[in-house]
């Protein structure tokens, strides 16, 4: 194993950023801790991006590229280049046409090449897929839980190509003193209202607003007076409230569409909810939500029950169960004590292991023990 503080490295990393995600913010994050470790990092991303802007405000050597084609030749060109003329040592890719595009980059230019994998979602059965996972090319593949990693091994990838590195919160950002009582007076929401959230980046109908959404209609039968917020991109659409008014609860329901004060957002609830049907290889929400000290219901899909051991540092409960989602929060907002267990719990258990620096030194030393195992072929 070679010690990361024996070298500086010149990183290359790539990903399509059409909208804001944790993967792009996981990525960044990355970036900028390598930066601050010493080593050149570049950044290859969608143009006009939120992404680019935020890299290119902090600094970052970042150029847009154009990467909705996978196949894109003026863009694996781009890459090339950018590898020869910054002396890059690594690839790094962090979504699937970064994937692509950075393998074939990595095949003519020999570099090592890494690709992170952030859902639990099966690859695709075709020969493309096949190809970009299983190709000898690909140096290594990170995953962000044991359950992303236990999908791939079982779709052919070799065990000891896949190395799991958990993505992490920052823990100045994410902490119990954000400032919660903002939040409600913002949607006038009473501060004594039991309120219940749940935080995505966007929606999709894998992302389970709709379970959610029913959950809620049943814990309104128990406790009249509970309030809900849905916040993410297009949780504020005309589609979100024609469904909130399907399900009766249009007076129970906030919808706070895309929001960048995440930590007061999570600060503000009782319980935070995550309950997609499936894909989820490890929720930022619950992430985030430990962090800030709130107590968590989770389904147990993809890497969940890493972070939500239950009874531990928070409730499981099988997908798509509205009754029993609603069964957990209820019992969340009726004992006090178990809430705040589960919520100390869950925090201790994020600065423990959940960690940007910890993120940030674990693949900074992945970079080198690959790096030091090819220079031994």
């Amino acid at each position: 194993m070679m010690n990361s503080s024996d070298r500086k490295l010149s990183i290359l990393h790539l990903i399509e950023a059409p909208q804001w995600t944790g993967a792009m913010s996981q990525t960044l994050e990355l970036v900028l801790g390598l930066r601050n470790r010493g080593h050149r990092v570049a950044l290859a991303c969608t143009p006009k991006s939120i992404l680019e802007r935020r890299a290119s405000d902090a600094g970052i050597d970042v150029v847009g590229m154009e990467m909705r084609s996978e196949l894109n030749p003026v863009t694996i060109a781009r890459l090339v280049w950018m590898v020869w003329t910054r002396h890059v040592d690594v690839i790094h890719a962090h979504r699937a046409h970064a994937h692509t595009l950075g393998l074939l980059a990595a095949a003519l230019t020999g570099r090592p090449f890494l690709v992170s994998r952030r859902v639990s979602f099966k690859p695709k059965q075709n020969w493309g897929s096949r190809v970009k996972y299983t190709s000898r090319r690909v140096t290594r593949i990170t995953a962000v839980s044991q359950a992303v990693k236990d999908i791939l091994v079982d779709f052919g990838v070799r065990p000891e190509v896949v190395e799991v590195i958990y993505s992490g919160s920052d823990p100045g950002r994410y902490s119990p003193d954000s400032d919660g009582m903002r939040i409600r007076r913002e949607f006038g929401i009473a501060p004594d209202a039991p309120l219940v959230g749940k935080v995505a980046n966007f929606y999709h109908g894998w992302k389970g607003h709709d379970i959610f959404l029913d959950a809620a209609r049943r814990v309104v039968g128990d406790i009249r007076d509970a309030r809900f917020l849905l916040v993410g991109h297009k949780t504020d659409s005309e589609k979100m409230q024609d469904m909130i008014s399907s399900f009766g609860l249009s007076d129970s329901v906030v919808t706070a569409g895309y929001r960048t004060d995440v930590p007061d957002i999570l600060a503000a609830l009782d319980v935070s909810v995550n309950c997609p049907r499936a894909g989820e290889g490890l929720s930022g929400a619950v992430r985030e939500s430990l962090a800030v000290g709130r107590p968590v219901v989770a389904t147990d899909v993809g890497g969940n029950r890493e972070l939500v051991r239950d009874g531990e540092t928070g409730l499981l409960v099988p997908p798509e169960d509205a009754a029993s989602l609603a069964e957990a929060i209820v019992r969340l907002l009726s004992d006090g004590g178990l809430a705040a267990g589960l919520a100390a719990n869950g925090a201790d258990f994020v600065r423990a292991n959940l960690t940007i620096d910890r993120m940030v030194e674990t693949t900074e030393q992945l970079y080198m023990d690959v790096l030091a195992e090819v220079g031994k072929r």
